[in-house]
């Protein structure tokens, strides 16, 4: 897929207005010379000089933005049934990761999307508990990252 320098430039000042602009929102951090606020504000900085060079270099080549166009794969309803499950499964664990935990939450998830992508079942079942379980390893016990629902680190 062939994208427009011209609106790609547009969407990195958009974007990074606003990273730029929430991060105003952030409180400073006690005793701290830097804050929370910092790497976001950096970054929307970056993402506006970004989109401003992209911008620039797309204004001298004399591009202009083209008609919206449909693009083939969007009439596949499986590419846009994968992207609409993928999308429903993070709005699945941001409402139900709480009230189920992170595993709860995950294996059916990644179940579902192997199912949807035409996986069998008697290989999809295992592989769910086996990447969910890789994946709260990783980020529970090696990055520390706090997981909802019931801490299975301390089993170990």
């Amino acid at each position: 897929m062939k994208a427009n320098t011209l609106f790609l430039g547009f969407a990195m000042l958009v974007m990074g207005a606003a990273v730029f602009a929430s991060s105003w929102l952030y409180h400073p951090l006690p005793d701290q010379s830097y804050g929370s606020d910092t790497m976001p504000r950096l970054t929307g900085l970056f993402g506006l000089g970004i989109g401003v060079a992209l911008v620039v270099q797309a204004l001298r080549a004399g591009q202009r933005i083209p008609a919206l166009t449909v693009q083939p794969w969007l009439t596949d309803w499986r590419r846009v049934g994968g992207m609409v499950a993928a999308a429903a499964g993070v709005l699945a664990y941001v409402l139900f990761s709480d009230q189920l935990g992170f595993l709860g939450v995950a294996v059916p998830l990644v179940l579902a999307l192997m199912l949807l992508r035409g996986a069998r079942p008697v290989l999809a079942v295992p592989v769910a508990v086996v990447i969910s379980l890789a994946a709260y390893f990783l980020f529970a016990g090696l990055l520390l990252v706090p997981l909802p629902g019931p801490d299975l680190m301390s089993l170990f």
